[in-house]
């Protein structure tokens, strides 16, 4: 497995924009929080050992669309979306939201940093979105 620390992300299965959320180590936690009946969980194995940037993690999000499978034929957008959280990132604190989520829904309501985004050359804020 990727890294020394066991963390695993747990996520709800019908949720969106970092809603539900969190990182975890302990086996018999993540068994009772997946056994709830009300919500269905998705368990992944961190990647404990990301690439950096300034430190923060980051994650690319790329489109492609396949329009064929034989011949396997797939289109690329051109350009890629690239998110960072809104904190340096660490393991000290697994529960630090804004250091190991890249979701821009979660990035905007912290405290720690100002988020920005550079769109046609031009800066921009969270807030102004």
């Amino acid at each position: 497995m990727d890294g020394e620390r066991n963390i695993w992300i747990v996520k709800p299965a019908g949720s969106s924009r970092g809603r539900g959320i969190c990182l975890k180590k302990d086996l018999v936690e993540i068994m009772d929080m997946c056994k709830q009946k009300e919500t269905q969980y998705i368990c992944q194995k961190y990647i404990e050992n990301s690439m950096i940037m300034k430190c923060r993690k980051f994650d690319i999000r790329q489109w492609v669309l396949v329009t064929c499978w034989n011949p396997l034929t797939i289109w690329c957008y051109a350009e890629p979306y690239i998110r960072f959280p809104a904190a340096d990132f660490t393991f000290d604190s697994l529960t630090n939201r804004y250091a190991h989520l890249s979701n821009n829904s979660v990035a905007k309501n912290s405290k720690l940093a100002q988020v920005t985004h550079h769109i046609d050359g031009n800066m921009w804020t969270l807030a102004d979105f």
